[in-house]
């Protein structure tokens, strides 16, 4: 599995951070619909779910 090689990280480790990752997506793209119908609500949905992954760790 040359992908799991180039990253150091075990199938197990990966899986858990791929399906970790789709999940914080999935509570974002859900924000945005809501964002998206009602403007006024949670005006941060988008920059909160970039900064989740982009914020120094």
């Amino acid at each position: 599995m040359g992908h799991l090689k180039d990253i150091n990280k075990s199938y197990f480790s990966h899986l858990f951070g791929a399906w970790k990752m789709a999940f914080w997506f999935f509570l974002g793209s859900f924000r945005l619909i809501l964002h998206g119908l009602i403007p006024n609500l949670d005006t941060e949905a988008g920059q909160d779910t970039v900064n989740h992954y982009n914020s120094p760790k």
